[in-house]
């Protein structure tokens, strides 16, 4: 069983969060990951308007992005396994920071 969080997301702050998501799953997001994100939201004339990404580290998490952008914000999915009781709120928490603080887009993560 799935379960699914919806919203919005400043787009600039996009990296960091899922960085952050990374980090809640034990995955090691990477600049490759990233790559594949930023080509992944190029709108292209055949695709559809969401672009999904799975974070696979002790458990999976889907994220899905809309390829739309509205004043700098963009919606959000994340899709996460039911049985993990805590996941849910850990997302929400690291969703809330990310909604209500400005993130540079350049920072660099430390390996």
């Amino acid at each position: 069983m799935v379960e699914q969080l919806d919203g919005w997301l400043r787009l600039v702050n996009l990296k960091g969060f899922l960085v952050a998501l990374s980090e809640i799953v034990g995955y090691r997001f990477g600049e490759l990951d990233w790559g594949a994100v930023e080509t992944g939201l190029e709108v292209g004339p055949d695709d559809d308007e969401w672009f999904t990404y799975p974070l696979v580290g002790r458990t999976t998490v889907e994220i899905a992005v809309s390829r739309a952008e509205e004043e700098g914000d963009i919606d959000v999915r994340v899709q996460f396994p039911a049985d993990s009781p805590c996941l849910g709120k850990q997302i929400e928490v690291a969703w809330m920071i990310f909604n209500r603080f400005e993130i540079s887009p350049t920072f660099e993560m430390i390996d």
